[in-house]
């Protein structure tokens, strides 16, 4: 079945359907939040296994992301996006049914692998059916989804709280996945991937469907089937510097401790001296704030560019996360501590959440791009695995307002190394070619 109307009907209902992918990879990373306390008072975990609970499907995304550049390339992006929302429906039954530890660890690592391959593919399809003047905006509303998939696993959460039905919470996920699934046959494969594979006139028609290449929108490139589809090409082709600071960015986005403090906000809050409940109630309003930022963001980052909301986000995370080891610190904790964290993740969501996967898809050419976004992608998730892992562990010996503080010297040298490195790609075309070399500072 395919779209009917406009070209800009199908493209807007194009980018819709795919952005579904970014509201199953929210609640399929932030259901586990609400879920946690209760799963640990049921079972009684540890706080090594906690950690292993949340970060089994960040392992499960990191495994996958290296390879899904590879399938992306060769079957296309649609099919790549289609089975990753078949194997997450297939992880959240088998997490909703876990009968102990084991299998729940398993059902979240399944998860994970459909995350890791949606996180990357969802980005990169909607970053080539869109005019390059909407391109941050519109690949940015995939961020959004996500915040949006947030805020849904804290609703949840909240609901289903007081019965302890923290089954049900999992297997709420299971309704997005299947409607990704079903608009898969609704929509266009990319034109650059068609062209890519030598399906020229395929690619036309798709082209055509959207509005794009002729109609003003991006380019369909002009190259014949795909080459260079191992990774030593790819980087060859892109350039070691560009290839560096795609990585270097998706690692700094989690040392952060941004996604951290998204996934353990009932626990942080919980902690500093909130109610179990009341630490549901504070990641609502945290949910609430991430979503607005993300708005601000997808209005903003087409005509501000991506340096000054990545350079400006963590700056003012680094700050936020010292006035929260000020405030723990001072014993000042509860209210002070869920008002910090809702401007630290406003900050991050502002920044780097929504930059990075723009960012990553307009640096790389596209006989590159598969290949090098799947790199940045698992590079992103082995992060996101070590800093969720060690996040309790880290509060026990360092204390929170430790934990924050360490994040806090990350972050503000991230925030300094990238007004040095990072160039603006506000309005670039994407291309076949490798993007200008990035400026190198004069030594004095």
């Amino acid at each position: 079945m395919r779209p009917t109307g406009s070209p800009a009907a199908t493209r807007t209902l194009t980018v819709c359907v795919a952005s579904v992918g970014g509201l199953l990879f929210g609640y399929g990373t932030g259901v586990i939040a609400g879920a946690l306390p209760l799963v640990t008072a049921e079972y009684g975990l540890s706080s090594w296994v906690q950690g292993a609970a949340v970060s089994a499907a960040l392992l499960g995304a990191a495994l996958t992301a290296p390879s899904s550049g590879r399938l992306a390339d060769r079957f296309g992006r649609l099919p790549v996006i289609g089975a990753a929302a078949a194997v997450y429906a297939a992880g959240t039954l088998a997490s909703a049914a876990a009968l102990g530890t084991g299998s729940l660890l398993a059902g979240r690592f399944l998860v994970g692998l459909s995350l890791g391959a949606t996180s990357f593919a969802v980005p990169l399809y909607i970053s080539e059916i869109a005019p390059p003047a909407r391109r941050g905006a519109l690949v940015t509303l995939n961020q959004l989804m996500i915040t949006i998939g947030l805020l849904l696993s804290y609703v949840v959460a909240y609901a289903l709280e007081p019965a302890g039905a923290w089954r049900w919470m999992m297997a709420v996920g299971i309704a997005p996945a299947l409607l990704l699934l079903g608009g898969m046959f609704l929509v266009p494969e990319s034109p650059d991937w068609l062209r890519s594979r030598g399906h020229g006139e395929r690619a036309a028609l798709a082209a055509a469907r959207l509005g794009i290449g002729a109609g003003g929108g991006p380019a369909v490139p002009a190259q014949g089937p795909a080459r260079g589809a191992g990774l030593r090409p790819a980087c060859a082709r892109a350039g070691r510097r560009w290839v560096a600071l795609g990585i270097s960015i998706a690692v700094l986005v989690h040392l952060t401790g941004l996604n951290t403090a998204i996934y353990y906000a009932p626990t942080i809050l919980a902690s500093s001296g909130l109610t179990s409940a009341g630490g549901i109630v504070g990641s609502i309003l945290v949910g609430l704030c991430n979503v607005a930022a993300t708005v601000v963001t997808v209005l903003c980052l087409d005509r501000w560019g991506r340096r000054p909301l990545m350079i400006g986000g963590l700056a003012v995370m680094a700050l936020t996360a010292l006035g929260i080891t000020a405030a723990g610190l001072l014993g000042h904790e509860g209210a002070v501590t869920a008002l910090l964290l809702c401007v630290f993740i406003t900050a991050g969501a502002v920044g780097p959440a929504a930059v990075f996967w723009v960012y990553i898809s307009e640096i790389y050419p596209s006989e590159a791009r598969g290949a090098l976004m799947s790199l940045a992608t698992a590079a992103h998730w082995a992060a996101d695995f070590v800093v969720a892992t060690t996040f309790l562990p880290l509060v026990q010996h360092l204390s929170l307002a430790g934990t924050f503080a360490l994040y806090a010297a990350v972050t503000g040298a991230s925030a300094l190394g990238l007004a040095r490195w990072m160039p603006e790609t506000r309005g670039r075309p994407l291309t076949t070619t490798a993007p200008p070399a990035i400026p190198v500072p004069h030594t004095d």
